[in-house]
């Protein structure tokens, strides 16, 4: 019975020892995905393609923003000479004019975060991968992203692969 009871106690320091151990092989590293981001040169010219569709997009409007100002001001001086008829057809065509600048500018909301996300998430993916490969490369067990915010402790003994991750992908 003594035997068995050395045994067991014996296994579970076993047990603790190896847990302990195996815990401490962690290896825990760190990047700001955002501050890869900005660092390459690709997203420069996303970011030059994307500035020129939202110049276009707010040239648009801004052209429609004119007419519908010139039918307002045209509609507001002469109200008191138009006849019934004249004055619901110039309503009409000013709230038109209204609901159709509202649909755009919804539209080219949407056009301009869908267009974003085509023009970065291959360069997203692109530092996924270099990630990856640094973290198999260098046996970290695991990578957090601070750009995420959501890293409320991090260890100085986390490493920052930053310039691993630029190196790589430039």
């Amino acid at each position: 019975m003594k035997k068995l009871i050395i045994i067991s106690v014996a296994f579970g320091l076993i047990s603790f020892t190896s847990t302990v151990f195996s815990q401490n092989s962690l290896k825990i590293g760190h990047v700001d995905i955002n501050e890869i981001m900005t660092s390459l040169p690709e997203r420069d010219s996303a970011q030059v393609r994307l500035d020129k569709e939202t110049k276009e997009i707010e040239s648009t409007y801004e052209e429609m923003q004119v007419i519908y100002n010139k039918l307002l001001d045209d509609y507001q001086k002469g109200q008191s000479s138009f006849s019934d008829l004249v004055k619901k057809a110039k309503e009409s065509e000013i709230l038109d004019k209204q609901k159709r600048m509202q649909e755009f500018e919804q539209n080219a909301s949407k056009t301009l975060q869908q267009r974003n996300l085509e023009l970065v998430q291959p360069i997203y993916n692109k530092i996924i991968k270099a990630i990856d490969r640094v973290a198999t490369d260098n046996g970290f067990t695991y990578i957090l992203d601070l750009s995420k915010g959501s890293v409320v402790f991090m260890s100085k003994d986390s490493q920052n692969i930053n310039q691993m991750v630029l190196k790589l992908l430039k």
